[in-house]
């Protein structure tokens, strides 16, 4: 009888453990990449103004041009799950900043390219 009770005891124990290294696991599989992109971003933007601090403006905007073209080839490939809400507003975004981009497309290609 009483090993009955240890026994379950043990089995109850190994399942909540796998449960909460499950939990664990996907939050912090989950919350990597985007904790990795934080970090790159702020390294970029602090080389960035090192280089206009050092009056290497060309050297910034060509770094700060490559970075904005890796965020988009990022984004484009983690696509989230999208509901009709997010679906509608992603594309209220898109049209309020292809709008912008296609006003000041002259400004921007001298710029990044």
């Amino acid at each position: 009888m009483k090993s009955k009770i240890i026994f379950s005891i043990f089995i109850l124990f190994v399942f909540f453990s796998g449960i909460g290294v499950g939990m664990y696991g996907g939050i912090s599989v989950g919350a990597s990449p985007s904790v990795s992109q934080l970090w790159a971003g702020a390294k970029e933007m602090q080389a960035a103004i090192t280089f206009i601090d050092k009056q290497e403006v060309d050297k910034a905007r060509s770094l700060l041009c490559n970075s904005i073209k890796t965020r988009v080839v990022i984004m484009d490939f983690a696509q989230p799950i999208k509901t009709k809400i997010s679906s509608n507003q992603l594309e209220d975004v898109e049209g309020y900043v292809f709008g912008q981009i296609k006003k000041d497309k002259s400004g921007l290609s001298a710029i990044c390219i």
